[in-house]
């Protein structure tokens, strides 16, 4: 109907296992930080010490678990944010269950990582296509609309690319994403203070 759906990028309970597993499980014998990278169409959690000697990455997708710091396990079963040993992988591929896109596991030597993609990020890329359909101007035209407009006025925000093209917030931050690439366009600021210039 017309009530608003809203969906996050990524569910609570995958977001939360990787986190806990990133901990659990690193290797405490490296001094180097746990890494959470985030991008616009995934989330990456990275830790130190891959798996535990002896086991294989098919492994894991059986169940196994062999926490390499049982203390620190034991002392998160008992407050209750681990529930049960070897479960995390699989709640994290069911929360995935019905996406098109799916967590992917990678091991190395001495790193673990855990790729969450975005859920919505297909939607995005779907309203993208429609709005570039839909335009009756070709996307040069609105390319060489925008330089026009900052060297009229010396510079333009993400919004007013919006009012100049008739195109939504996806659409606008790519085309001036593609601007600045090949260099005709420089970001000056950042989040919502961001204009752009003749580079």
């Amino acid at each position: 109907g017309l009530d608003r759906t809203d969906r996050r990028d990524y569910p609570e309970e995958a977001v939360r296992e990787a986190l806990l597993n990133s901990i659990v499980h690193r290797d405490y014998s490296f001094s180097g930080s746990n890494l959470v990278n985030v991008y616009e169409d995934r989330i990456e959690f990275v830790s130190l010490g891959g798996l535990v000697s002896g086991l294989e990455l098919k492994s894991i997708f059986l169940g196994v678990s062999q926490s390499r710091n049982p203390n620190l396990a034991a002392v998160f079963y008992r407050m209750r944010l681990i529930e049960s040993y070897g479960t995390g992988i699989g709640k994290i591929e069911r929360a995935y269950k019905a996406c098109p896109f799916q967590p992917e596991f990678e091991t190395a030597k001495g790193v673990f990582r855990v790729t969450l993609p975005n859920r919505n990020e297909e939607q995005e890329a779907e309203v993208q296509k429609i709005e570039y359909a839909n335009n009756d101007i070709s996307l040069d035209e609105q390319k060489n609309l925008i330089i026009q407009y900052v060297r009229e006025n010396g510079s333009i925000t993400r919004k007013e690319v919006e009012d100049l093209i008739g195109a939504g917030t996806t659409k606008a931050f790519r085309l001036l994403k593609e601007l600045c690439e090949v260099d005709k366009l420089e970001q000056k600021g950042s989040g919502k203070l961001s204009a752009y210039v003749i580079k």
